[in-house]
């Protein structure tokens, strides 16, 4: 399998506040601080072109800028309005795309404001989730979407045009996603019709780049991550194939790939753990340590642009850990 590669650079948080320190791993001891406090159930970061730290507050319906940290409880949101808003997409032309899971959309929230009438990028969409950017094999952009289409049923759907249904094609297919339990945000925050979101589509199957553009795919139910080739496939095929990069995971959550040393970082919700792993040397990761453990529902991973600091969103507890020393 071809090595991966770095992503562009990413501009540096400014630093948070001090908060104690934990030792996790026998890697060393790995440090965590608080970064941004009094959040919503965060469930998502991304940096945009022009260097902000964006966060989805998913059961809330609003995108904060967390950039400078501290405590967001009365931070003005930078977007309101949406239903479920999940994965960010900064674009080089200056557009932000984020996935509204509950909304069955992609809208632009680059101008940021009210976007309860904002018109959808991609519409007619079921349960869209992680969203990324990645070239094609002409070189053109192809922009793609998580999808959970049934109870046990998700695949990969290409929006890179936009528009509604009859524009998108599956880019990944029969990918296996299994019924989420109740419960796993607070009871505050779950909105007054908490069952219909409770029962079923509630595990998502992420996707990321390596450090050459590689399209990877975690399928979080299962806990693998498959590299996909330019053409995509259908999941069990890709398997058969030899395209597992990393099996034997537990159910997983946001994964990201170090801007240096092209390592993928994902994390482990329900139990509460970062793992990490070399994508171009497929191996069972069930026996490897986790990087960090002792989290409160980790959903998602970013990095400063010079690879040193690790943020992770808790949407367990409301909050953003700014990790250092986890590179030995």
């Amino acid at each position: 399998m071809a090595a991966v590669k770095t992503l562009e650079s990413r501009p540096t948080s400014a630093p948070a506040t001090q908060a104690p320190k934990f030792e996790f791993t026998k890697r060393g001891p790995v440090r965590i601080k608080l970064f941004a406090t009094g959040l919503h159930n965060p469930s998502h970061m991304e940096w945009t072109q022009d260097g902000r730290l964006l966060v989805s507050e998913h059961t809330a319906g609003q995108i904060k800028d967390v950039t400078k940290g501290g405590d967001m409880k009365n931070e003005k949101p930078f977007v309101y309005g949406l239903e479920g808003p999940a994965d960010i997409l900064p674009l080089p032309d200056g557009r932000i795309l984020v996935s509204e899971t509950w909304g069955g959309r992609v809208k632009d929230i680059g101008k940021g404001g009210d976007m309860t009438k904002q018109e959808a990028f991609a519409d007619e969409m079921s349960m869209p989730y992680s969203l990324v950017r990645t070239t094609k094999a002409d070189g053109s952009e192809r922009i793609t979407v998580s999808e959970s289409l049934g109870a046990f049923h998700a695949q990969i759907t290409e929006v890179t045009n936009g528009g509604t249904r009859t524009n998108f094609t599956a880019y990944v297919k029969n990918m296996p996603s299994i019924p989420g339990a109740p419960g796993l945000t607070p009871i505050g925050s779950w909105p007054s019709d908490w069952e219909r979101y409770a029962a079923a589509k509630c595990v998502k199957n992420w996707q990321g780049t390596g450090r050459h553009g590689e399209h990877f795919v975690a399928v979080g139910p299962v806990g693998q991550v498959l590299k996909i080739p330019h053409g995509g496939g259908d999941y069990l095929e890709l398997v058969d194939e030899g395209y597992l990069v990393a099996w034997g995971l537990q159910r997983m959550g946001g994964m990201y790939t170090h801007p240096v040393n092209g390592r993928i970082y994902a994390v482990q919700p329900e139990d509460g753990s970062v793992v990490s792993f070399e994508p171009d040397q497929p191996q069972n990761q069930g026996f490897e340590p986790p990087v960090i453990q002792g989290l409160n529902m980790p959903t998602c991973p970013r990095f400063s642009s010079d690879g040193e600091t690790m943020y992770v969103c808790s949407s367990g507890d409301g909050v953003i850990w700014e990790v250092t020393d986890f590179l030995r």
